[in-house]
């Protein structure tokens, strides 16, 4: 996380737990609404988005990040039952594992990150 500066690498991290969080969310309402007629399941995109800004800019800069956002988008492509409803139960169960798990380990990463800093302010003092 550090190889570019603390600031931008925290930075980043700060909007990648934004989405993590915001995906979170989304797939909680998904799973809240599986008996809804007629609910389509929503999706976040970050990192197609933040992929999409590396490629074109090639490294990122402090203004790079303020622009990137996460995207709730409705799925009307995956089939839908017989009351229109196209939430699927297990794939939003595990989408949900896999962004907890993220969540963890980045918020542990932000956290080694902050430990090292300190560390080197204060020993430098």
């Amino acid at each position: 996380m550090s190889s570019y500066g603390s600031g931008i690498s925290l930075e980043l991290a700060q909007k990648s737990l934004d989405a993590l969080w915001l995906k979170q969310t989304v797939i909680s309402s998904n799973l809240a609404n599986v008996d809804t007629p007629g609910y389509k399941s929503r999706t976040v995109e970050f990192e197609s988005i933040l992929e999409d800004a590396l490629s074109q800019a090639g490294s990122l800069t402090e203004s790079d990040l303020d622009s990137i956002e996460a995207e709730v988008k409705v799925d009307y492509t995956t089939a839908a039952r017989e009351d229109g409803n196209n939430v699927d139960v297990d794939a939003e169960s595990i989408e949900l594992a896999r962004v907890q798990m993220q969540y963890e380990y980045l918020i542990r990463a932000v956290s080694s990150e902050l430990e090292r800093t300190k560390y080197v302010v204060t020993e430098t003092t």
